[in-house]
């Protein structure tokens, strides 16, 4: 069986479907645009990705998440360093 992810993992795969979409800082994407994260693991990974302020979950819909201004300098970040790798 393979080994689990951690919650800092899981965040990441969140954080990089933002970045498939191509979604700048303030976009919003519902939850069934995460149907590759699994869904055992997905509350994990979004309550991570928010204590970070990767990402926030709107006010007036649990289901649907904000990329911040933080995720959206995580991404370039690390597309920077997988670029220089």
């Amino acid at each position: 069986m393979p080994e689990p992810l951690s919650d800092e993992e899981v965040a990441r795969q969140i954080l990089a479907i933002f970045a498939e979409h191509r979604m700048a800082s303030g976009g919003t994407l519902r939850r069934n645009h995460f149907f590759t994260v699994r869904d055992g693991d997905f509350q994990r990974g979004l309550n991570k990705a928010v204590e970070k302020k990767w990402i926030s979950i709107t006010k007036r819909d649990r289901y649907t998440y904000e990329l911040t201004n933080v995720g959206a300098t995580e991404i370039s970040e690390s597309c920077t360093l997988r670029s220089k790798t």
